[in-house]
């Protein structure tokens, strides 16, 4: 059986879809799974074992990367196509491709659903871990617990090595990742500052490394961090979270990332919707601002630091 699924794109929608295919290929053991996928996240969906094919789609060339795509895809006849990005130009994509079956994802936007069937439209406001879920419940009846199957190779993690101990990090460490999109979601520096120096008291063994894009570097100035940001790809920044001992930071992808790794994950929320985004797997915990969720500066370095404590060993 050959599944196609469309989810191009971004850094943490795909890490919450990506349990969609380790369904799939519970439900259907011998189906070949197909991604659509933005290049900028290629080597993502690279590190997920249960997609055994992607089909890039450059989207700076804007249409001609469009057709460029569809015209790989059509190689192919798939059994099943599945939108799980819900808009017009995935369910466009998805309507044009070769298939026997095709549905999209509960909560199709930009009228998408009429182009591609809408699987329980009632569910488009659960949480996107389990919404991605709902085709595969769809196809097969069946419900399934959410679970994401990672993949590093040894060449990989040894490359993740080297980087740590050019920065210094030898066995213990901590990832932070403060850097999000989004004024709601941008904890500041001064409360990741006062956190920094609260951890290092209490657990001076522990390094501390600070992981972000090139354009992050030197955001944070400590003597006690490892500011690593933008010397690693994609698959290097897993290798790096698979070893850490804890992940704190706000809500993205590279935060969804180290949850599916098994992470200990500490999720500081701001300003989006915590029923939606939050996390369905891993060892995690999720802090918001009781008073004012929208308030993110509201939440205090000594309350993240009190939930640290009770993963760190």
């Amino acid at each position: 059986m050959k599944i196609l699924i469309i989810k191009p794109s971004s850094f943490g929608d795909i890490v919450q879809a990506a349990g969609s295919a380790a369904a799939l290929k519970k439900a259907y053991p011998d189906c070949r799974i197909s991604w659509v996928v933005f290049k900028q996240w290629e080597e993502l969906t690279d590190i997920f074992s249960d997609i055994d094919n992607i089909y890039v789609w450059d989207r700076n060339i804007g249409v001609k990367g469009f057709f460029k795509v569809l015209k790989e895809i059509r190689k192919t006849e798939f059994d099943i196509i599945i939108d799980l990005q819900g808009l017009l130009r995935s369910a466009l994509l998805a309507k044009m491709a070769k298939g026997k079956i095709k549905i999209g994802v509960p909560g199709m936007k930009e009228h998408s659903s009429i182009l591609i069937k809408e699987p329980y439209p009632e569910n488009a406001n659960i949480n996107a871990t389990l919404r991605n879920l709902e085709p595969a419940r769809f196809l097969t009846g069946k419900k399934f617990t959410p679970e994401v199957n990672v993949k590093i190779n040894d060449n990989t993690l040894r490359e993740a090595k080297n980087i740590l101990d050019n920065a210094g990090i030898k066995e213990n460490f901590i990832a932070l990742m403060p850097f999000a999109r989004g004024k709601g979601k941008d904890w500041s520096a001064g409360n990741y500052l006062k956190l920094i120096d609260l951890i290092k008291k209490k657990y001076p063994f522990y390094g501390i490394v600070v992981l972000g894009s090139k354009n992050d570097y030197g955001k944070i100035k400590s003597d006690n961090i490892a500011d690593i940001c933008g010397k690693t790809n994609i698959k290097e920044l897993a290798a790096i979270l698979s070893k850490s001992s804890l992940a704190v930071g706000a809500d993205t992808g590279s935060m969804h990332l180290a949850a599916v790794l098994n992470v200990p994950s500490i999720f500081i929320f701001g300003d989006s919707d915590v029923n939606e985004t939050s996390p369905c797997i891993g060892k995690f915990s999720v802090i918001v601002n009781k008073e004012n969720q929208k308030e993110i500066n509201g939440i205090k370095p000594e309350e993240v630091f009190a939930e640290a404590q009770k993963w760190i060993k």
